[in-house]
Order: C-alpha cells, then structure tokens, then sequence
C-alpha cells in the first residue's frame, strides 16, 4: 500500500528533470532519444514556433494538460510539437495509440482524442483501433527508445533551450511552466541537435 501511494503522489507531482549540459552521458542520450523521436513515425502539431518533442500516452492526464496549454502557443505560431506516441498506461492505451497513427491525418486525429478527453476516468477521445503489424512496431520502438532515455513517464519533452547544441530532457511539466519552458527555445533537429529559431 506505501509504494501504491508514493507511485501515485509520484504520478500527481510533475517533476521536470533537465539534463545538465555538462554531463556527456545524460547529453548524449538526449541527442541519441531526440534523434530516434524524429526518425520514427508521429506527427506535428502547429506549423510555426521552435519546436519540441513530447512523448506522451493517449490516455495520460499529464500529457491532456500539456496539449491544453500548449494549444494558445500552437494557434499563435509560437510553438510546435512533434507527438511520438507511446502505449503503456491503460490497456486501451495501444489500440487509441494506433487509431491516431494510422488515421489519415494523425494531428487531427490526436486533436480530437484531447477534445473528447474523459479526465474523471483518465482516458483519451479517440476511438480504439487494431494495430496494424508496421503500428505495433512503431509503438514497441517508441516505448524501447523512451526506456534507453532512462524512465518511462509521459510526457517526456525534448526541448532546446536558448543556447543550447543539445536538447533538454524533462520528464513532466508543471502545470503553467510550459510557457517559460519554450520561451527562447530552438527548436529540436532531425539529428537530434538544436537549431535557433
């Protein structure tokens, strides 16, 4: 019952981890998480704005938090977000995850699983869908590449902060933070390195 209670107070405190940019290690598997993000099958969201990538579950209440306040940032061109879904939450988790990934227009699709979010029982708007064998790969992939980052919580952001070569690694966000997080970001690079914006 003690360790249910501080996995739970654990879940309902988000903490922001950063890598620190003079640990190599924690760099490097940064560089190496972003990288892999970016070659792997998701979807942005927002065509304007430095941009970050969220890991983030379906059915995770965090991440619902983190698509409601970033949704002003997105409309205002301030901001976008490159979505890798994961599936380990609920068991419906990998059926809503592939619904999204293998409906025609995964960002709206994504954008109506927020909009239909239930947060009283925890889970996303989307409907449940059968994997497909190339969707299972992909998910299995995102999770793997989330565990070599180190944990698995969702959402894990990869950000570049102002100045940075190599992108930030925060596991959760306190809610409202979101903004000064990305305030002066870069935005994350196909190899896994930061760009100014």
């Amino acid at each position: 019952m003690k360790r249910l209670l501080l996995l739970l107070a654990s879940l309902l405190i988000a903490e922001v981890t950063f890598a620190q940019p003079g640990n190599a290690a924690d760099a490097a598997a940064a560089a190496r998480l972003a990288r892999q993000a970016m070659q792997t099958k998701g979807f942005t969201v927002g065509t304007a704005g430095p941009l970050i990538v969220a890991f983030e579950d379906p059915n995770c209440r965090f991440c619902h938090q983190l698509s409601q306040e970033s949704a002003p940032l997105i409309a205002a061109g301030k901001l976008r977000v490159h979505v890798v879904l994961v599936a380990f939450l609920k068991p419906d988790s990998e059926g809503r995850a592939a619904g999204i990934l293998q409906a025609p227009d995964p960002a709206a699709a994504w954008a109506k699983n927020e909009a239909g979010f239930n947060e009283l029982a925890e889970e996303g708007g989307y409907p449940v869908a059968q994997p497909s064998f190339e969707t299972d790969r992909t998910l299995r992939t995102n999770l793997d590449n989330l565990k070599a980052g180190g944990q698995v919580a969702t959402p894990t952001l990869l950000v570049c902060k102002k100045g940075q070569s190599t992108p930030s690694l925060l596991r959760g966000i306190d809610k409202g933070q979101l903004q000064s997080v990305v305030a002066g970001a870069g935005s994350v690079t196909s190899s896994g390195g930061c760009s100014a914006n």
